[in-house]
């Protein structure tokens, strides 16, 4: 596609009396419009826009930048720049985002997926062996952790819990598999108290309380606070899965966590002897501590 000149302000409306105009045009209007906000990521965001009202790959975009758009897709297409220009994540404008390679269903009753989450991921699939297991995924959201590691583990059935039931309605859609079972829960509270699990997976809230108005402000005017919101010191769902989870954990079964950059020290001290040991930390791509893992040393 050619270079786009962001340095004047172009109206997207055209004259009513227009049907048709070219696809580049368009996309180097919409661009214009966005740069404002998103800076660098203005194109990125055009293009998936684009792809999302024409139904086309990114490739066909850039193929077919000649070819005329339709204006009557103009309200739809500002309507959206509008929401991208309030700071609205472009996940909940259209409904989905992309996470391993793969669409999934999002809402705001939900939490967006961080690529960080995929190191979480990776940790499980690299220390579970690919047999017969059964898993929790605790705080599932919109159940994206329990349909990757179901779909990579054809052997694995798990239960995804969470205490939204809004957020159960949108993981029940995205997932393709029936083993999956989705329960509404605060933790474990629906469970009986047996160690009937193999392993229990969860990316928590994390944030601490005073933190959560000084992100940034797509995420704290637009996502669940719910799924932010750890407590004053960020650790308040730690320590009820340290404390609650070896009830419901098979002896020498390991929770895996994702965890805040700064959190390692309070985790391991958290997920410490007599009740669980092997205490491991997993850095992101950043080489900043992301996921923590544990075995249930109870028996």
């Amino acid at each position: 596609m050619e270079d786009y000149d962001v340095s004047t302000n172009i109206d997207l409306k055209q004259p009513q009396n227009m049907t048709m105009r070219r696809l580049s045009d368009a996309m180097r209007e919409t661009v214009a419009a966005l740069t404002g906000v998103l800076g660098e990521h203005a194109l990125p965001y055009t293009e998936r826009i684009f792809e999302h009202l024409l139904g086309r790959s990114r490739t066909d975009l850039y193929l077919g930048v000649q070819r005329s758009f339709d204006v009557a897709l103009t309200d739809r297409l500002d309507g959206i720049v509008g929401r991208c220009l309030d700071r609205e994540p472009l996940d909940y404008i259209l409904g989905t985002t992309y996470f391993f390679d793969r669409e999934f269903i999002v809402t705001p009753a939900v939490l967006l997926p961080r690529p960080d989450t995929e190191r979480l991921i990776e940790q499980v699939l690299r220390h579970e062996p690919a047999q017969r297991l059964f898993f929790a995924d605790m705080g599932t959201g919109s159940g994206i952790i329990a349909c990757i590691l179901t779909e990579q583990r054809p052997q694995w059935n798990g239960v995804g819990i969470d205490s939204s039931a809004a957020a159960l309605s949108v993981a029940r859609r995205n997932g393709r598999s029936e083993r999956i079972s989705l329960v509404c829960s605060d933790l474990f509270r629906a469970f009986r108290a047996m160690p009937c699990f193999d392993f229990i997976v969860s990316n928590p809230p994390y944030i601490r309380t005073g933190d959560i108005d000084g992100l940034d402000e797509s995420i704290h005017r637009f996502e669940p606070r719910v799924a932010l919101d750890g407590g004053d010191d960020g650790l308040g769902f730690y320590r009820r899965l340290a404390r609650e989870a070896p009830a419901y954990l098979k002896a020498g079964g390991f929770i895996y966590c994702e965890i805040g950059y700064d959190q390692e020290e309070a985790a391991r001290s958290i997920f410490s002897a007599p009740t669980w040991e092997d205490f491991r930390c997993f850095r992101d791509l950043a080489g900043r501590p992301r996921v923590i893992i544990s075995r249930n040393n109870r028996g």
